[in-house]
């Protein structure tokens, strides 16, 4: 899929999913690969986010780029958060310095801008704030509404599990924190390793779980672990006889290096993340032209409850 232009318009991508409010979240840490535009300057400024034309921010540019190579503290841009993205609203000569030193996090003053409750990209972003704040964990990449009411209900019985075998309370925070460090990231792990893909559309490792957890919950009721429903969703794949092969292969040769030495069939982490981050931002990206080129725009929940009920 090829990449949008950059730097995109916040006004006109505020047009299009309908944003309704704003809501302060103050300074925070963001990435700078999800800063993707401008409040205003849009058609002002180059990919680099510096202006089109020379003048005084060219000078300003060399000067902060001095102080961010001597690590001096700067004051926090200021954005505007729109589902995954975001949009400057000052500080734009900041992030082109940041972009070109290769910096991943840049301190922002975030104002959250609040689209209407309806399309598919609109519901998801929703769902995903609603996960985060029941459960404090972030950065689940997933690219549909029923895929995070999924994994919270999926939470909740993880926590119950803990409250049961361990005879006492626990908060849905701290369940989720041992869920994901136990359970989550290792499947996710071995999902990416396996090479394995969505069944139902999804783009991102998160979603395929959310397909192997729905058949587990469905299908079996739980009548098996969920390593054993990943390995029946692999074999379902129909994978060519040669990848399995050389899965099998590098397998062997994991199994006779010394612990001491990095495997060479687990995908590393950062690179995982990177991964998961760009395939969510472009199947929601994927989503909302779809929508927009959609008879009528986008589909309200009340339609698409209509549609499932006809099907």
């Amino acid at each position: 899929m090829p990449s949008p232009s950059y730097p995109l318009s916040y006004e006109e991508a505020a047009a299009k999913a309908g944003v309704v409010s704003r809501m302060p979240l103050g300074v925070r840490p963001i990435r700078i690969k999800r800063i993707v535009g401008s409040a205003g300057k849009a058609g002002k400024i180059g990919p680099t986010f510096l202006p089109l034309q020379r003048g005084p921010a060219q000078g300003n540019y060399a000067a902060i780029l001095r102080k961010m190579k001597g690590r001096e503290e700067l004051p926090p841009i200021t954005v505007y958060q729109l589902g995954n993205r975001y949009f400057v609203i000052d500080g734009h000569t900041r992030v082109a310095a940041a972009k070109a030193l290769g910096i991943e996090f840049i301190d922002a003053d975030v104002t959250e801008a609040l689209p209407r409750k309806e399309g598919e990209v609109n519901l998801t972003y929703y769902a995903r704030r609603e996960f985060e704040r029941a459960t404090c964990l972030e950065g689940v990449r997933l690219t549909a509404p029923w895929r995070y009411h999924l994994l919270h209900h999926h939470v909740e019985g993880y926590r119950l599990y803990l409250e049961r075998s361990r005879e006492r309370e626990i908060t849905l925070c701290a369940a989720a924190q041992i869920w994901r460090r136990t359970q989550y990231d290792p499947t996710l792990m071995e999902i990416r390793r396996r090479g394995l893909t969505s069944s139902t559309g999804g783009r991102t490792a998160g979603d395929i779980y959310t397909d192997i957890l729905r058949a587990w919950t469905e299908e079996e009721a739980f009548a098996v672990s969920l390593r054993e429903m990943l390995d029946r969703y692999d074999r379902k794949q129909q994978q060519s006889t040669l990848t399995r092969a050389k899965r099998r292969v590098t397998d062997l040769v994991d199994a006779s290096l010394p612990k001491a030495i990095p495997s060479i069939a687990r995908p590393r982490a950062r690179k995982f993340a990177d991964q998961d981050a760009q395939a969510e931002m472009e199947g929601l990206q994927q989503d909302s032209r779809d929508e927009a080129e959609a008879p009528g725009g986008p589909v309200s929940p009340e339609q698409r409850v209509d549609a499932e009920q006809e099907a």
